[in-house]
């Protein structure tokens, strides 16, 4: 089994990285929300898995935006239990082949337990300056292979989320400086 979760992140601390997703006040869009389940729906047809979502990973929670096959669309799961929060450290796409087969994943209640995660794959959502800030997953109750090819594609869709958040923000920002404007006039 090949499991490309090493390569570490090291070039960001993580109050930096922090500092950098609490910036993006545009995450609070229910407009952005509507995107990132399209996002989340598309990777699950793409890869055929019942599980998909993109998340936001703060310093103790992760933050579901969106997601297929999760109860809810938006939801909080403690940082310690997430998988997500073993992407976002990563540079490059982590993944479980088999879960459950995963020494640092013995005491997980998302593998172990009754959900039953066995694959997981998640592909950093990265900043224009190199900070990860989330991550876009996919799950699956049964171990799978995991493909050069279907990383790129992965890499592909979190690549969409940081466009669509970057425009957003952007529009946050200009509306917000336009309103400071014409409060001081």
């Amino acid at each position: 089994m090949e499991n490309r979760s090493d390569n570490l992140s090291s070039s960001h601390n993580e109050q930096e990285r922090l500092n950098k997703l609490y910036g993006y006040t545009a995450l609070n869009d229910f407009v952005l929300s509507g995107t990132f389940q399209h996002v989340a729906s598309m990777a699950a047809k793409i890869f055929n898995v019942p599980f998909a979502f993109v998340s936001f990973v703060e310093e103790e929670n992760i933050l579901v935006k969106a997601s297929v096959g999760i109860e809810g669309e938006s939801s909080i799961i403690a940082r310690e239990i997430g998988l997500c929060s073993h992407a976002v450290l990563r540079d490059d796409v982590t993944f479980f082949e088999n879960a459950k087969l995963e020494q640092k994943l013995a005491q997980n209640h998302l593998v172990h337990g009754d959900f039953g995660l066995q694959f997981y794959a998640g592909a950093p959502v990265k900043t224009q300056d190199g900070y990860n800030i989330g991550v876009v997953a996919i799950g699956d109750r049964k171990p799978r292979k995991f493909t050069k090819e279907e990383e790129q594609l992965l890499v592909g869709l979190a690549a969409m989320v940081m466009d669509e958040l970057e425009e957003k923000q952007a529009l946050f920002d200009h509306q917000s400086g336009a309103s400071l404007k014409g409060k001081s006039k």
